[in-house]
């Protein structure tokens, strides 16, 4: 029901969202439910939900932060966030605490619209009070789920995978003999996800992964490309090499129609992390962020292809395709407008929230007590790190296609900051063919 603003006050330009759980009890979980009344405060209109559910969510957020992620549950399906969203049961409630700018999975939302690619997650911010305690900026994104303007598949027959490691696994699971990947079934569900229907899954994931360590894997009817959407792949991949997703194969997802003979992968998501946001290791001027991480298993499918002629040649092609139609301006002005719409928001997080003060040791490791001096840093990955990838996929493309490296395996060391190393090695860590070396 609808009415006036009363006990509930928006606190900034953003909406403000209370949520109060039945007898003030503690969220502790991330399996069960606990029951709640959502309010949510937009201008002069409070919209009251009863019968709401709330848990936690994610992974190190949950677990490392003081400002977590929650999952919400309505009672019945609701256009949350108005017309041209789902209408749909489950939300999440992103913290974005990793990310000082709290805004790269927004900007990743508009980058997958400019890409073109079906689902984009939602980006909506809001003042966020749970049981009368302000916590901050979050912000409200789509579950990634078989749903109508989510991933749009036949609930009952249709497959939604999700790449997975020990960190995240869920059942039911699927772990391949070939490559040893670890895939939780996230659709079909429950009473749909019959043994035949398992068994086709895993039927089909292994032909996948023989077709990509066949000696045909170029071949487009019998190698990997019979397996995919070639268009969703590049999309995917290409997506993942722009915002420098140091978390790209952490979390994969994947699905096909029951009818459809072709996986498509995406959305692109979780990139808290991303654009250049990790101390593992600089991202301006290197690609392949995820390379040599724990735990990360489908490197070596990516490595493989990396082996074909076609996929460099389309991976650069779509790059510059891109660039062509204006994405570093796209990128920089979505950065200044995200910034405009968050900026009392954000005022107020960091009222709560240090601004200067680490979250996760692997977050990036310069603190700043200004929030502009966070948007530099995102602009400057976005200006250095597309003309990087331009000539990097452009040299993949030359030694894929002529040859020009004609032993990489034996003969080119990069050291952990991508460049080539050229004297004899010292001590230290290189890479390899995309394999890690200790040099001694």
């Amino acid at each position: 029901m609808t009415g006036h603003a009363q006990s509930y006050l928006q606190r900034t330009d953003v909406p403000s969202v209370f949520i109060e759980t039945e007898n003030r009890r503690a969220i502790t979980s991330k399996e069960q439910y606990v029951n709640s009344t959502l309010i949510y405060v937009d201008g002069g209109t409070t919209t009251r939900y009863e019968n709401t559910q709330i848990r936690g969510r994610g992974n190190s957020t949950w677990w490392s932060s003081d400002k977590k992620a929650y999952r919400i549950k309505f009672d019945s399906k609701e256009l949350f966030l108005g017309e041209g969203f789902a209408n749909a049961k489950s939300w999440t409630f992103l913290a974005n605490h990793g990310d000082k700018t709290m805004i790269r999975n927004a900007l990743t939302y508009d980058l997958g619209r400019f890409m073109g690619m079906k689902f984009c997650p939602a980006a909506r911010f809001v003042d966020f009070y749970l049981n009368g305690d302000y916590r901050g900026t979050y912000q409200i994104s789509d579950q990634v789920q078989v749903h109508k303007k989510r991933i749009e598949i036949n609930e009952d027959d249709g497959w939604l995978l999700e790449v997975v490691n020990e960190n995240s696994k869920e059942e039911p699971l699927i772990t391949t003999t070939r490559y040893g990947i670890m895939y939780t079934i996230k659709n079909p569900k429950d009473e749909n996800l019959t043994l035949d229907k398992r068994i086709a899954i895993g039927r089909w994931l292994r032909s996948f992964e023989e077709a990509v360590a066949s000696d045909h894997f170029m071949d487009p009817q019998r190698g990997y490309r019979a397996f995919v959407d070639e268009e969703d792949l590049i999309n995917w991949y290409v997506g993942a090499e722009i915002t420098g997703n140091i978390d790209a194969l952490y979390s994969i997802y994947m699905y096909k129609d029951g009818d459809d003979d072709k996986m498509h992968f995406g959305p692109l998501w979780d990139l808290d992390l991303g654009y250049d946001n990790s101390s593992e290791r600089s991202l301006l001027r290197q690609m392949e962020a995820y390379l040599g991480l724990w735990n990360r298993p489908f490197e070596k499918i990516l490595q493989r292809l990396w082996q074909d002629p076609w996929f460099a040649q389309a991976c650069n092609d779509r790059l510059q395709q891109l660039v062509d139609n204006g994405l570093q301006s796209y990128l920089i002005s979505h950065i200044d407008s995200l910034r405009s719409a968050i900026w009392q928001t954000q005022t107020e997080n960091y009222r709560k929230w240090r601004i200067n003060q680490e979250v996760f040791p692997w977050a990036k490791r310069a603190y700043y007590n200004n929030y502009d001096s966070y948007i530099n840093d995102l602009k400057g990955l976005v200006n250095i790190h597309i003309p990087y990838l331009q000539q990097a996929f452009a040299q993949r493309r030359t030694t894929r296609i002529e040859g020009v490296e004609t032993e990489p395996s034996t003969r080119q060391f990069f050291d952990l900051q991508g460049r080539r190393v050229t004297t004899p090695l010292r001590k230290g860590i290189y890479i390899n063919n995309h394999h890690k070396v200790i040099k001694q």
